[in-house]
């Protein structure tokens, strides 16, 4: 079994790197910190429980400044797949929200776990 360690988020266009969290209650999401966009406040996460194209997707929660209530409804924002980019040569979340556009990409540190049966058997001198 292997899951991730550490997610780091890398924004391809500034080269902006943060190291995701981790919540108690969502040990398979890690999170972005909220950050502002115009007239919202976004958090991204990205989610090891939803799969799509054999890799992890990008969620999106938004909220509205003025009436601090989340966006509600199932958008094309809320959940990117990631996606080879030709452009960058390399897989990519390209998240879009209202001419916001991120090209983003994950770093993880990840850690497998295995079993090995074995013998040890000891030699003796002259063997």
């Amino acid at each position: 079994m292997s899951y991730p360690i550490s997610v780091r988020m890398v924004n391809l266009d500034t080269n902006e790197e943060e190291v995701l969290s981790e919540k108690k209650y969502k040990k398979r999401c890690r999170f972005k910190e909220w950050f502002r966009y115009k007239n919202y406040e976004i958090q991204l996460r990205w989610d090891s429980e939803d799969i799509a194209n054999g890799e992890p997707k990008l969620d999106a929660d938004i909220k509205d400044k003025t009436t601090g209530k989340l966006l509600k409804g199932k958008r094309i924002w809320h959940q990117t797949e990631m996606k080879y980019d030709t452009q960058a040569k390399r897989k990519t979340y390209t998240f879009d929200f209202e001419g916001l556009r991120l090209r983003l990409y994950i770093i993880r540190t990840m850690r497998k776990d295995f079993s090995v049966d074995a013998i040890l058997r000891r030699e003796s001198e002259g063997e």
